[in-house]
């Protein structure tokens, strides 16, 4: 797959395509869905498939006041739409000029222009153009009237509910982590580098990896089951996201700390990926460190428990 931020490079010169636009943060089950229709589409009509998406967010822009917060960074984007067999993805630049396109202006001087498209696959609430004006009834006059196939797949539910990036955000922000999973149809984590810490965990006799995330999303505070992975190698941990309530003042930032079970290495200054498993209990101030270290070590116990180690 080809892999074409806006910000750096040139648009790729695409004659005929199979089109879809979405934002795509976190690649759920109900992308999946969708982006199978679209490569399977591409691939009966022998043209390449096109995933167009943008960054920032659209409502970074039409309201900077809202805080937008993803699941995963942009490269998590990249990897899991190119496991899919995606030809090409999009990273367009979104700007203020581009959110005040009217529906009719994007289509003839963004997608045809750009795109091409012999069909244009979108999902189940796809709107377009300035104020969202371009709803799905207007995209098939607009393809009828071009000779353009267009498929609306329909939303992905789970037991009633539509999986949606913002229904998984919620599930995680709730420490949910089992039906997020199952949302995600793979598990929740944070990556990022190792960075030097305040060292309290080796005072506490549990060394910390301590990881910067690239996004600023924040899962429910506490201590999880975790896996960790290093230089693609596993390991069972644990993580506890928060303020280190004991030691610091309530308007501390927040801080991600993996205690890695059996891990005795050098690693600062190397990226990690954190997967959280399992929420185990909220975020505690103890009246002493010792008090700290008992539960720790509680921790450690059940997450081993756990892991079955």
């Amino acid at each position: 797959m080809k892999w074409i931020r806006s910000q750096e490079q040139s648009l790729p010169d695409i004659s005929k395509s199979v089109l879809t636009i979405g934002n795509f943060d976190g690649v759920h089950l109900g992308h999946r869905n969708l982006l199978a229709e679209l490569v399977k589409t591409a691939q009966n009509m022998a043209v390449p498939s096109v995933v167009c998406t943008f960054r920032p967010h659209p409502l970074e822009v039409i309201k900077p006041e809202q805080m937008i917060h993803r699941l995963f960074d942009y490269r998590d984007q990249s990897e899991v739409i190119s496991q899919l067999g995606v030809d090409y993805l999009i990273e367009e630049k979104f700007t203020k000029e581009l959110s005040l396109m009217s529906a009719q202006d994007f289509l003839d001087f963004y997608v045809m222009k750009y795109f091409k498209p012999v069909h244009i696959v979108v999902g189940y609430d796809f709107s377009f153009g300035k104020n969202r004006a371009g709803d799905f009834s207007f995209l098939k006059e607009y393809c009828d009237a071009h000779g353009i196939g267009l498929t609306q797949v329909q939303a992905e539910e789970i037991n009633g509910q539509i999986i949606s990036s913002t229904a998984i955000r919620k599930l995680i922000e709730h420490g949910d982590m089992v039906k997020a999973t199952e949302y995600l149809g793979r598990k929740y984590y944070l990556r990022g580098p190792v960075r030097v810490g305040n060292q309290r965990g080796r005072t506490l006799n549990v060394p910390t990896a301590n990881i910067s995330p690239d996004i600023y999303f924040v899962p429910r505070k506490g201590v999880y089951f975790s896996r960790t992975y290093i230089e693609d190698k596993s390991y069972y941990s644990i993580t506890n996201i928060g303020v280190n309530p004991t030691f610091e003042t309530t308007d501390s930032i927040i801080k991600v700390e993996t205690h890695i079970f059996d891990f005795d290495h050098d690693i600062y200054g190397q990226q990690i990926k954190v997967e959280l498993d399992q929420f185990h209990r909220d975020e505690m101030k103890f009246s002493t460190v010792e008090m700290l270290k008992n539960q720790i070590q509680k921790d450690i116990d059940e997450a081993r428990k756990y892991y079955n180690l």
